[in-house]
């Protein structure tokens, strides 16, 4: 007999607890594919556009960030800046210069147009970085803000969405767009041996204000933490003994401090997890995604039910490239189809994407994900 239909919200939160909910949520990520199409558009519209669609919501921290953006004013007080854009070839090139009390700092910074061969969100390309060497890490300081407390655009966000699903609040790792932005990331991997007391120090800078950024979201009743440590990842050229070293410790403070508030903890990689992902579910995480099989990653995800499916609830797995976007829709049907026989039963499994779905993607394969999806996912 057919189980009594849930919410979005209800199914996502029993398939965390690890319980069979009436069908697996589908929460894929969908970004650049909504981008591309309709442009930015309203939360509200958002959601009128994707009904079938269990919400796991992701909303920044509102904290200024001044290593990943290039405004033309900054809200840095006591800090003179000097800064020129002007094109190079199809990029925008920005230079600044920082004048702190603790001296000077520069970058430079290729930004490619969105669109055509570059994508909706294509990333840009440091060419000179912020710390250039440990006397560079008290200049540093300068550039980071205060971490914002002000969270009414995520009880927006949450009273929006409803009962649909769930809304996090991103906190990224210390490498994640923090120290792996400020230097340079095989600078950073060098420094490891070379000059481990630069290394310890700067990633001990984002470690703390990723502590301190999390405890103002869940100090202002936020009920999940969306961990982004894909610049961890073992696909950035880690080793899995650094991460068990270096990085495990920083994720099990995360998950703790998350959880002494009663909030859940997303955990964030869309590239290599099969070195990691045991360490990674031992650190108390809820939800481990995105769990990308090869060949673009080396996700097994019979061997993580078995393994780690009691621990953690899975997300993800669906390729959005050779599957979703150039695949067919006999072979979207038929992946679905195995990773819900694979990973349905007992609940903790949310089926989702690799990443973003891209541009370009056809609609009928979109179509054939969504069917599928609900039509294996149902629990009798």
């Amino acid at each position: 007999m057919a189980r009594a239909e849930m919410t979005g919200r209800q199914r996502l939160l029993t398939t965390m607890q690890h319980q069979e909910p009436d069908r697996v949520p589908i929460s894929p990520r969908y970004a650049a594919w909504l981008q591309a199409e309709y442009g930015s558009v309203p939360l509200e519209r958002e959601m009128e556009l994707l009904p079938d669609l269990d919400y796991m919501h992701i909303a920044g921290d509102a904290t200024p960030d001044y290593l990943t953006r290039y405004p033309d004013e900054y809200d840095l007080p006591g800090i003179e800046i000097d800064q020129v854009r002007y094109a190079e070839g199809n990029y925008t090139v920005v230079e600044r210069t920082f004048h702190t009390p603790a001296g000077d700092i520069s970058d430079r910074t290729k930004i490619p147009p969105s669109g055509r061969e570059y994508g909706v969100s294509p990333n840009p390309i440091k060419t000179e970085y912020l710390v250039k060497s440990s006397d560079d890490l008290d200049a540093l300081m300068y550039l980071l803000p205060p971490v914002n407390n002000n969270f009414d655009h995520y009880h927006r966000a949450r009273e929006t969405i409803g009962e649909r699903g769930v809304v996090m609040i991103c906190i990224r790792s210390a490498l994640d767009h923090n120290a792996g932005q400020a230097r340079d990331m095989q600078d950073l991997m060098v420094d490891y041996y070379d000059d481990r007391d630069l290394f310890n120090r700067l990633l001990d800078i984002f470690h703390r204000r990723s502590l301190e950024r999390i405890r103002a979201a869940l100090e202002a009743g936020v009920e999940g933490i969306f961990g982004s440590w894909y610049y961890n990842s073992l696909s950035s050229g880690w080793s899995p003994a650094i991460y068990r070293h270096v990085f495990i410790p920083q994720i099990r403070e995360h998950v703790e401090l998350t959880h002494s508030y009663g909030a859940f903890y997303d955990f964030y990689d869309d590239g290599k997890l099969a070195g990691t992902m045991q360490m990674i579910a031992d650190t108390g995480i809820d939800v481990l995604e995105t769990c990308t099989p090869p060949p673009v990653g080396d996700f097994d995800l019979g061997h993580a039910k078995a393994t780690i499916g009691e621990m953690v609830a899975l997300k993800g797995y669906v390729d959005l490239l050779y599957v979703i976007k150039h695949g067919t829709p006999e072979l979207i049907e038929r992946t679905v189809a195995e990773a819900m026989e694979i990973a349905r039963p007992g609940g903790g499994w949310i089926i989702g994407s690799s990443d973003s779905f891209r541009e370009g993607t056809p609609k009928e394969n979109l179509e054939a994900y969504w069917r599928a999806c609900k039509q294996y996912g149902r629990y009798e």
